[in-house]
């Protein structure tokens, strides 16, 4: 691309275009093109399991804690809760039952972002 800034073209080499998306099937998707998809290469990742998650967001949990010193040992207990809360609500709130229900990980990072949150303005 032209730089105008110094008046000189700027070579790109090795340049990666990552993206996310959700699989087509999920409400409000769209399929990707074939045509789009013969010219990128396409990784499918799925959630992590039960204790991946639970690896994941013990250290979220430990970190949160820390904020509050007479409730580090709670820790565990309060990841296995989460954890398996959202087990639960994955399980019962599926799309076979509403196309809109869409459960991710990304549940229980808002539910340790509010925690945190109630925690630093509890004074």
């Amino acid at each position: 691309f032209w730089r105008p800034s110094d008046l000189t073209w700027v070579k790109l080499e090795r340049i990666q275009f990552i993206g996310a998306c959700n699989p087509p099937t999920d409400a409000g998707r769209v399929p990707l093109t074939p045509r789009f998809l013969r010219h990128t290469p396409l990784l499918y990742v799925d959630f992590p399991g039960r204790e991946s998650l639970k690896q994941i967001y013990g250290t979220f949990c430990r970190a949160l804690l820390k904020l509050v010193p007479a409730l580090r040992s709670n820790a565990q207990p309060l990841t296995d809760a989460i954890v398996e809360y959202y087990m639960s609500c994955k399980d019962h709130y599926n799309r076979d039952a509403q196309a809109h229900y869409i459960f991710s990980p990304r549940e229980l990072s808002r539910w340790t972002r509010a925690l945190y949150e109630a925690i630093r303005h509890k004074d």
